[in-house]
């Protein structure tokens, strides 16, 4: 069946209108407005770049983020909001590697440039956090769900230098969307031979589910948390990788009794980010890292810790587009998704619902 390729938006003295969801600073609410976006005269897309017609995006707690300490000066007025994508490819440069028709999802998240929730974005594929082709038969709102969370998972993983295969992963936190994508990866794309899961009670079956052969309840106090992760160790030996999703370092003064070293490849990927679920208000002191991993790393740094913490923030990776339609192939990704909105009409809803922490999945945006 030949692709099915969207019109092109009218283009008046190089530039088209499209209606976005768009913010001016912290203290405003998401608006629908109309925004002008500029084109390259002759050719409307640059060699680099892509036309593509939106159809969803997902609200992430880093948009709640930067919409939180935005306060107007920085970046265009209109501001719009999100960075995660799925839609269809409308004009293609020939330096990309993709055609009219093709349906792709990603992440063009920045602090300056005008993020992904409006009816067409340009954007250049190689400088994009995550581009890929969707998997056949995901639909656009799973493909939209998946960027900034499964590739900051994926790369975690991918931080560890030696093979994962026949391995023990810890993930600290994986009731949270990287954690669930971390726990599946781990287990069935990177073949660790044991995977740990520390969730609350309500998520664990959703982490055994995603692959956790190990669920520990972090609920029921931190002593109880450690003390079931050193008797696992004891029977099982140290963890290759440690990945925390929720910047939880209760065990960095129990790596030497639960991590491998760094000789032996081990490390502690952290995924960067707040210390609290809760975006409704956003402060930078959530965001500084805390004495005991300040510490941690500079002693690793000075040679007097055998122990590394690798903080992960979100960019291209190798293999990540790969593994996620392998494990979508083998029916072994499972796509969480809490609730699907109307973007012009519901999308200060969608963001209130991820800034209170209570959304079991990904909130998305459809367009």
């Amino acid at each position: 069946m030949a692709a099915v390729i969207p019109e092109l938006p009218p283009i008046v003295n190089n530039s088209f209108k499209v209606k976005a969801v768009t913010y001016h600073s912290y203290k405003t609410p998401l608006t629908t407005k109309e925004v002008e976006i500029p084109v390259t005269a002759g050719s409307i897309v640059k060699p680099t770049e892509v036309l593509l017609q939106i159809k969803a995006t997902s609200i992430n707690p880093i948009d709640c983020i930067f919409k939180g300490m935005s306060y107007g000066f920085l970046g265009p007025k209109d501001k719009i909001i999100g960075g995660d994508f799925s839609g269809i490819v409308v004009k293609a440069g020939a330096e990309t590697k993709f055609k009219p028709g093709d349906k792709i999802f990603g992440d063009v998240l920045s602090v300056t440039r005008r993020g992904s929730s409006s009816e067409y974005i340009i954007f250049e594929p190689k400088v994009a956090q995550v581009c890929e082709l969707i998997p056949e038969g995901m639909t656009f709102e799973q493909a939209a769900s998946l960027p900034i969370v499964s590739g900051t998972a994926y790369q975690c993983l991918y931080s560890h230098r030696g093979s994962l295969e026949g391995s023990n992963v810890l993930v600290l936190g994986s009731g949270t969307s990287v954690g669930t994508y971390a726990v599946q990866f781990a287990k069935h794309y990177f073949k660790a031979a044991k995977v740990v899961a520390t969730c609350s009670a309500s998520s664990a079956e959703k982490s055994k589910k995603a692959g956790a052969d190990v669920v520990v309840d972090y609920t029921k106090g931190k002593s109880v948390k450690v003390n079931q992760i050193l008797e696992f160790v004891k029977e099982h030996g140290k963890f290759d990788i440690v990945v925390d999703a929720v910047r939880d370092e209760d065990l960095i003064p129990y790596f030497s009794h639960v991590l491998k070293p760094v000789s032996e490849n081990g490390i502690f990927s952290q995924v960067e980010g707040s210390y609290t679920i809760d975006y409704s208000h956003v402060h930078l002191y959530q965001f500084v890292p805390s004495w005991k991993k300040f510490v941690s790393v500079v002693k690793y740094k000075l040679g007097l810790y055998d122990y590394f913490i690798d903080t992960v923030l979100l960019m291209n990776t190798k293999g990540y587009g790969d593994a996620v339609r392998t494990l979508w192939a083998n029916r072994e990704l499972s796509i969480p998704i809490d609730s699907v909105y109307d973007a012009y009409s519901d999308a200060q809803v969608a963001l209130e619902r991820v800034a209170s922490g209570k959304a079991k999945g990904k909130v998305v945006l459809k367009f």
